[in-house]
């Protein structure tokens, strides 16, 4: 089974503006919608939960929460001041099933596509005379040019391929917008210290076609790239 979630946040709330300056503490605010995961295990990768973060254009003081998973999720946890009002009468939050929708889809379907990706590179730490501290570590791709190269290089291994635009077929059909790098901290041991974490963002909307139905399935309920468990890799599409 597959739930998508849709929670409009009221940011002038103080636990939605801590959520949203801290990606670990929204991590914990969206795993608390499940039940305890099984002993070792990833509660994320147990439930398959993948989530983003967007703002409302025309409501300033409202972000919309779109999480996936593959458990029912339970949002009476959330205070009730933290919720925005029920902008298109679902309900809020609003939770539907989409596993059936999945499951129709086919090689040469085509869709409009939302992807808040941490696109990255890895440097490579054999280069001659390389000797800075960034040598083997990964790294933010921050031209445009590298972060399209990063998202057709995904379509290509997920099972689709970015459409081109109707006057240039040699440019894809995809915006590409930076957005502000997320930070925040996780605990550390019982010693009461804390790591850094630091994740740059790319958003990408565009269009795009199914080569792989089975493949492409598979990157909707797995998401795609790095930082899953704090915001990134939730592909969300509509059908054009």
């Amino acid at each position: 089974m597959r739930f998508f979630s849709r929670l409009i946040l009221d940011a002038r709330h103080r636990r939605v503006r801590r959520d949203l300056g801290d990606s670990y503490q929204l991590h914990r605010t969206v795993l608390s919608a499940f039940p305890q995961a099984p002993a070792g295990a990833s509660a994320r990768k147990h439930f398959d939960v993948l989530y983003r973060v967007e703002p409302l254009g025309d409501a300033p003081f409202l972000v919309r929460l779109l999480v996936q998973s593959n458990t029912a999720p339970d949002w009476s946890g959330l205070p009730a001041e933290a919720l925005g009002p029920d902008l298109d009468g679902r309900g809020n939050p609003a939770v539907r099933r989409v596993d059936e929708e999945y499951d129709r889809i086919v090689a040469g379907a085509r869709f409009i596509f939302r992807l808040r990706a941490n696109a990255t590179k890895c440097l490579s730490d054999r280069t001659p005379g390389r000797e800075d501290r960034l040598a083997g570590k990964r790294v933010a791709l921050l031209r445009e040019e590298e972060q399209l190269a990063w998202l057709a290089r995904k379509g290509e291994q997920h099972g689709f391929r970015l459409l081109a635009t109707e006057l240039n077929p040699e440019l894809a059909a995809v915006q590409v917008s930076a957005q502000a790098t997320e930070r925040g901290r996780r605990p550390e041991g019982a010693g009461g210290g804390s790591m850094g974490l630091c994740f740059g963002a790319v958003l990408f909307n565009g269009r795009l076609e199914v080569t792989d139905a089975e493949r492409f399935r598979a990157a909707l309920r797995d998401g795609i790239g790095r930082g899953k468990a704090f915001g990134f890799g939730l592909l969300s599409i509509a059908a054009l």
